[in-house]
């Protein structure tokens, strides 16, 4: 059973994530614990998860603010992301490691595309994120879950704003060519692969919160 800061921080999480607690927003311990009915502490600790993976700047006592982004923010995310991606596709390459991984990544693909053909993309969404994810999962470094982990938040939060009908399609498209490409084996060309996925991600965010300003 997850504990009490475990419930607050997956809550505020998925606030944030889908906007609900929205960029630039304060929000102050008053506030959060007459929400959740508890007491400060599991609070605290449920901010301090937030803050390190960049959701919130928090400072004890002083409330806190969901990120907000600026332009070179967003580009500078997806281009270390692009590379980050890129990398744990080529530790992937280890024949010891693909068959594993490409079990994987075709289950996800297939899924996911069934997911989009019934109109669902709450459920594409999820398994858009473990394609990603599993490179990492396998290439089995912690370093890069690291990487991995500090960026998805944010990553996660921008993707929900460009997650619409005419994106996802294209996305879902990249990622069908990312795994047949490591089927084949061309791990190489699959990292370059993912670097150009990357950056019309990026386009796509650099769009949406511009967009999501002027509202």
């Amino acid at each position: 059973m997850a504990t009490l800061s475990e419930q607050i921080y997956r809550e505020l999480y998925q606030d944030i994530t889908e906007q609900r607690l929205r960029c630039g927003q304060k929000l102050t311990l008053k506030m959060l614990k007459e929400r959740f009915q508890v007491s400060h502490t599991p609070i605290r600790e449920a901010l301090v998860r937030l803050s390190e993976n960049g959701l919130v700047t928090y400072y004890s006592n002083c409330g806190v603010t969901v990120i907000e982004f600026t332009e070179t923010d967003i580009r500078q995310l997806y281009q270390f992301a692009a590379e980050v991606d890129a990398i744990a596709i080529q530790f992937c390459e280890d024949p010891l490691i693909q068959a594993p991984l490409l079990l994987d990544l075709r289950e996800i693909v297939e899924e996911g595309g069934r997911a989009l053909e019934a109109g669902d993309f709450a459920r594409w969404k999820e398994y858009s994120e473990q394609f990603h994810l599993a490179f990492y999962r396998h290439a089995q470094n912690s370093y890069l879950d690291e990487a991995a982990y500090r960026m998805r938040g944010k990553l996660e939060l921008l993707s929900c704003m460009y997650y619409q009908e005419k994106n996802v399609q294209k996305i879902h498209q990249g990622h069908v060519a990312i795994y047949e490409l490591a089927r084949e084996g061309k791990f190489s060309t699959a990292a370059n692969r993912m670097r150009q996925h990357l950056s019309y991600d990026m386009a796509y965010a650099l769009k949406a919160y511009a967009q999501r300003e002027k509202d």
